[in-house]
């Protein structure tokens, strides 16, 4: 069984911690003649359409995982953040256990977090992962979130985005769920 860190060192990690990647902010521009699915599915497709987590090996990144995290809504900040996927797979730590953390659900699922940055601005990805009967273990959904909006204790520490942006709403469920564990972590005192 996978041990998730302290919860000193989850804050530690993924407050103070070196950002498991640098993205400039243009990754997934727009382009003529070609989505934004087909984009990053290239992408998955170009890495060998895994990443390794040392805790829970091969994570399958494909189409079916693009589809079904775009389903809960994509930002810019989100879009681009898809090239930060495989790092927080790689680099990333637990924050939430492979388990059955919703009632009735058979499928198990995960939460990995890690730091990272966009352009100059500090951010926290969260991928989750999910654990089918087969004993695959899939991207479901990634999201970002504004580090500085996490510390002022923000009730919505998402990246809000631009409404001429031709982005889908972020969808304000699975976005809350993911900020509570992470406002757990960040907020916790140690004093």
């Amino acid at each position: 069984m996978v041990k998730s860190k302290s919860l000193a060192a989850q804050q530690e990690f993924l407050l103070k911690g070196k950002s498991v990647v640098l993205l400039t902010g243009d990754e997934f521009s727009k382009k003529e003649g070609i989505t934004l699915t087909q984009q990053v599915t290239e992408y998955y497709n170009s890495i060998g359409g895994f990443a390794v987590s040392p805790d829970y090996g091969e994570i399958m990144l494909d189409k079916q995982s693009v589809e079904d995290d775009f389903a809960h809504g994509v930002s810019r900040i989100k879009a681009i953040a898809y090239a930060a996927v495989p790092y927080i797979v790689e680099k990333g730590i637990i924050i939430l256990p492979l388990g059955n953390h919703k009632k009735g659900e058979k499928t198990l699922s995960a939460m990995i977090a890690a730091p990272l940055a966009i352009g100059t601005n500090e951010y926290i990805g969260v991928v989750v992962i999910r654990q089918y009967a087969s004993g695959n273990k899939k991207l479901y959904v990634h999201e970002v979130f504004l580090k500085r909006k996490l510390l002022d204790g923000s009730s919505n520490p998402a990246h809000i985005p631009a409404t001429n942006q031709g982005v889908i709403p972020e969808s304000s469920v699975n976005k809350g769920n993911i900020a509570k564990v992470l406002q757990k972590i960040v907020s916790a005192n140690f004093d």
